[in-house]
């Protein structure tokens, strides 16, 4: 297995990680990295490839082992302290078995995995309302707690994109323990409504192509049925089950005991 690249316009690539993405994006002097993906592959040559400008900043948009586990690769990471137990729960769980299965997929020779195993990176905590500093591109962080407490988008005005890992998903995973209520995802969701006018598409964390700004109304109305008494399917997954319903496309995975806030 190898990484694909895809650019989504200049300045801004996409790296994908078997079924994640992982972001590029370059001002005139210097690269920001928006997760990390697995990290069984070295990222930071990767990124090398693409451009030739220093990385100043890595940010993690949530703590889950698909999007945070490459940040070893650089010298320092970016994340929203809220996470840390979820990060730290997902190094826990990263055991030789799982290893294993996924150095097979990746062609990992026993150190390459002995040592993945071991990675872990420096992490520094950012918050909502702080700006990545690129020079003539400027990143605002903002809240998309409900995936995992502290979920974080980051709002790039200049490409006029809205980074937001697994925030903003047409396939979310709201049935996971560490997950909030719909009710409380939809509040959430409801705060970024100043922000609509600073962004075009949405470069989320699992899809190829980005999403349009009108999904953002499109998850609020499949919240909102949700939260009103529409039922889904069963969804079965190895990792979390639940139920899944589907609106026009886009589709949310919960627990029916964390719908509302006071099933809570």
């Amino acid at each position: 297995m190898k990484y694909e690249t895809v650019e989504i316009m200049p300045e801004v690539t996409l790296i994908r990680d078997k079924n994640t993405n992982i972001y590029v994006v370059e001002s005139k002097t210097s690269t920001l990295v928006i997760d990390t993906g697995y990290g069984l592959l070295n990222l930071k040559s990767k990124v090398e490839e693409i451009t030739d400008k220093p990385v100043t900043a890595v940010v993690f948009t949530h703590g889950h082992n698909d999007h945070a586990f490459g940040g070893h690769y650089f010298d320092r990471v970016l994340m929203h302290k809220d996470e840390m137990p979820v990060f730290e729960r997902h190094c826990d769980i990263r055991k030789p078995q799982i290893g294993k299965i996924l150095a097979g997929e990746y062609n990992l020779s026993s150190e390459e995995l002995d040592k993945w195993l071991e990675a872990k990176p420096e992490i520094d905590f950012i918050s909502v309302g702080d700006i990545v500093d690129l020079g003539d591109v400027q990143l605002e962080v903002i809240s998309l707690k409900g995936h995992t407490p502290g979920s974080i988008g980051l709002l790039d005005r200049k490409h006029r994109i809205l980074f937001s890992g697994d925030g903003l998903n047409n396939h979310i995973w709201m049935q996971l323990a560490e997950s909030s209520t719909l009710e409380e995802y939809l509040e959430v969701l409801n705060s970024t409504d100043r922000y609509l006018k600073d962004f075009d598409i949405i470069c989320n964390g699992h899809s190829m192509e980005p999403l349009p700004l009108a999904f953002v109304d499109e998850l609020k109305m499949t919240l909102s049925d949700l939260i009103g008494g529409a039922t889904g399917e069963p969804y079965n997954n190895p990792v979390a089950s639940g139920m899944i319903y589907n609106r026009n496309g886009c589709e949310v995975v919960y627990a029916p005991d964390k719908i509302r806030k006071f099933n809570k």
